[in-house]
Formats: structure tokens, C-alpha cells, sequence
């Protein structure tokens, strides 16, 4: 069976799927209690801000993480429970097609990921000579509680993304549209528009949500051409560790106390968007080489 078939295993009713976008919103509004209430007891007067250095500053960048992350560790709960025993999907099928989850698919891309991220960066600045705007800033008592918090929350959150766009929406849409190509592009207009609130649209302007739709693009295709969400979900945590844990920006959506700090502006959006282009078609026909997936031309 093929990943955008997998919903058919279940209860495909238009009326779960409503409650299922329930739900997402009633746990993403009580994810947020937590951290407005933490304000509101613990720091009276402050004025909730998460791109204001101040606010940043004063009520500390793992904490505000921390918060920032829960409501998607809610949602990954709400929709695991939520898919096996409403629309009563076998447990495995809500991730792949295959008998087992491909853990090695997904730390092998991880790794390498990880490396490709890390000298991009190193030749990014190097070639536009900014190094002396990536400052190392390692400190054990801030960075090792990150770690934990980091590794804790973050495969929890980019998986809640996964699961409500490459799943329920993309699998979701395909039982309605029996089209591939609009499932697949859908997703990923909804999957850029929920980002539309992030500090990076604020700095860089909304040119930037083509970004985050070349991103959804990408992520649906291997999921789909993969059937299976490893690699996807590979993509997902290990870029958003590497945003909290090794290189953070002051503009971006998580600032934290990372390894490198990254002093430097927003800089060009059609530099942020070329890149995205090459490093997204650049990873799809690497990985498509790899596992000999059948031509774009055929998914229908």
C-alpha cells in the first residue's frame, strides 16, 4: 500500500476529521496556558513579546522554549491518540508502509544532515565574509539543561507537524481529491501559512512563506516517493536541533543559547529563497538516486 493510501486502514469520515481539527486547536490553545500564566504570576507586568530582545532577556530564552514547544508536544499526544482510536489506524500505518519503522533511514539521513547543515553555514559566512559574525558561545550551564529540553521537545514537535500536515491533511485531502499533485501542494500551502507568525516573516517579510512552501513541497515528495515519513521526519528534528542546539539568530524563531551565535542581520530573501531551492532540490535527487524512486512525472 502505498503512504497516501494508508488513511483508507481507518475511519476516513468527514466528521472525524473535523473533530480531529478540533482538537488540534483546543490542544494548541491549552499548550499555551502554561507559558501565559508563568508570565502572569511569575513576572507581573511583562508584556509577552517573543521577538523583543527585552522581553527575551528577562524571562530567559529556555524557558520561553520550553513554552514555545508545548503546545506541539500536546498536539503530537492528541494526534497519535486521536488517529489510533478514532479513526482507528493500525498504530505503524500512521508512519509508514512498511513492517517496522526505518530507524536507520532515519539517523543515516539525520547525521548526514546535520553535516551538510553545519559546513553550509561555515561556507555561507566565509564567503561573504561574515565569520567574525558567528561567535562561539558555549557555556555548560546554560547549554547542557538546552540539550536536555532540546532533545526532549523538539522530535515531539517537528513529529506534531509531520503528523498534521503529512498525514492527516496531505492523506486526508488525497481521500477527497484522489490527486496526488494537490494533495501534495495543498498540504504545503497549509503547512507555510501555519508559519506565517513566525519572527523570520517578521524580519524578512512575506516573501519568506515561499520558503516554508518549497519546504512542505519537499517533505510531502519524500514521504510520498519514500512511503514512509523517516526521512521527512529525519529533516524535521534534525534542522530544528540544529537551529536550537548549534547555531542560533536573535531573528529567528528559536533563540536560544546554542553552541554559535549567529550575529548577523536577516540578510537578502532572495538569497534565503536560492538556497532553500538548492538545498531542497539538491537533497530530492540525491535521495531519489538513492532509493531509485520512479519519476515525478508518474505521481497522479
Amino acid at each position: 500500500m502505498k503512504f497516501l493510501d494508508l488513511a483508507k486502514l481507518g475511519r476516513t469520515s468527514v466528521g472525524l476529521y473535523l473533530g480531529g481539527l478540533a482538537l488540534l486547536v483546543i490542544l494548541y490553545i491549552l499548550g499555551n496556558l502554561p507559558l501565559l500564566l508563568d508570565i502572569k504570576f511569575n513576572f507581573p507586568g511583562l508584556v509577552f513579546d517573543p521577538e523583543n530582545p527585552a522581553f527575551i532577556a528577562s524571562y530567559g530564552t529556555l524557558r520561553l522554549l520550553m513554552g514555545v514547544l508545548f503546545p506541539f508536544v500536546l498536539m503530537f499526544v492528541g494526534m497519535l491518540v486521536y488517529l489510533r482510536f478514532a479513526h482507528q489506524r493500525p498504530f505503524l500505518t500512521i508512519f509508514t508502509t512498511t513492517t517496522h519503522f526505518r530507524w536507520k533511514r532515519f539517523f543515516g539521513f539525520g547525521a548526514i544532515l546535520v553535516v551538510l547543515f553545519f559546513l553550509f553555514a561555515l561556507a555561507e559566512v566565509t564567503l561573504l565574509g561574515q565569520t567574525k559574525e558567528l561567535t562561539w558561545n558555549f557555556n555548560p550551564d546554560h547549554f547542557f539543561p538546552l540539550l536536555l529540553v532540546a532533545l526532549l521537545m523538539v522530535p515531539l514537535q517537528a513529529a506534531a507537524e509531520e503528523l498534521v500536515f503529512r498525514v492527516y491533511a496531505m492523506q486526508g485531502l488525497y481521500l477527497r481529491t484522489k490527486s496526488a499533485v494537490a494533495s501534495i501542494l495543498i498540504s504545503a500551502l497549509l503547512f507555510a501559512f501555519m508559519h506565517i507568525s513566525n519572527p523570520e516573516i517578521s524580519a524578512m517579510g512575506y516573501g519568506l512563506l515561499f520558503y516554508y512552501l518549497m519546504a512542505g513541497i519537499f517533505l510531502a515528495l519524500i514521504s510520498v516517493q519514500d512511503d514512509g515519513l523517516e526521512l521527512a521526519l529525519a529533516f524535521h528534528v534534525f534542522n530544528n536541533l540544529f537551529g536550537v542546539l548549534v547555531v542560533s539568530s536573535s531573528w529567528q524563531v528559536f533563540h536560544t543559547e546554542a553552541l554559535f551565535l549567529d550575529q548577523r542581520p536577516p540578510g537578502s530573501l532572495l538569497l534565503h529563497l536560492g538556497s532553500g531551492l538548492f538545498i531542497f532540490t539538491g537533497l530530492y535527487l540525491v535521495l531519489a538516486k538513492k532509493f531509485n524512486w520512479k519519476p515525478l512525472r508518474t505521481l497522479r
